[in-house]
């Protein structure tokens, strides 16, 4: 059943970076909200022209300075996933809001993984003024991500490949 939200990811100091429209198909205890997005309604807000089509399962910290979201193919193959070191999400009605700290990690098929973005980081963090708190934040952000994915923990362990494949079975035949 559909149960529609809008993320948005937000630049520290307020303003809207993107949003997505998905759905809201999951979430674990009070860590995680999990949402879907697919290629007929993830748009990003302004566009981005290096956009693949496919489908996201979007994991949003409640808790923790991080979201990770994992890209698949039309076909629902592993493209990427991408862990932004991220203030705790918050959810207000049907919008769930969380603001980047510019950080990524970014994992590759077959586990390859790599941080991007360090000179973005510091350069906002001068540019904007991250407190030491968000710095510290983002850092922690990278280094939990970089634990999820050498230990295989959510959503390292399947669970976004399981959701993505409950949600397409769901829909019917591809």
């Amino acid at each position: 059943m559909p149960n529609p939200v809008v993320v948005r990811k937000l630049k520290f100091g307020g303003a809207v970076r993107y949003e997505w429209e998905g759905d809201l198909v999951d979430a674990r205890g009070d860590d995680w909200l999990v949402v879907l997005h697919d290629a007929e309604r993830h748009r990003k807000l302004p566009p981005d022209a290096d956009e693949t089509p496919g489908f996201g399962i979007h994991c949003i910290g409640l808790t923790g300075p991080l979201t990770v979201l994992h890209w698949f193919d039309p076909l629902g193959r592993f493209v990427d996933a991408k862990c932004d070191a991220a203030l705790p999400g918050r959810l207000e009605g049907r919008t769930i809001d969380f603001v980047d700290l510019d950080l990524d990690v970014i994992v590759l098929p077959g586990g390859p993984h790599y941080v991007r973005d360090r000179d973005v980081f510091e350069a906002r963090a001068t540019e904007l003024g991250y407190p030491p708190g968000v710095r510290r934040a983002a850092w922690c952000g990278i280094l939990r991500a970089l634990r999820m994915v050498r230990r295989g923990r959510f959503p390292f362990d399947g669970a976004a490949e399981a959701i993505l494949g409950r949600e397409l079975a769901a829909r019917g035949p591809l």
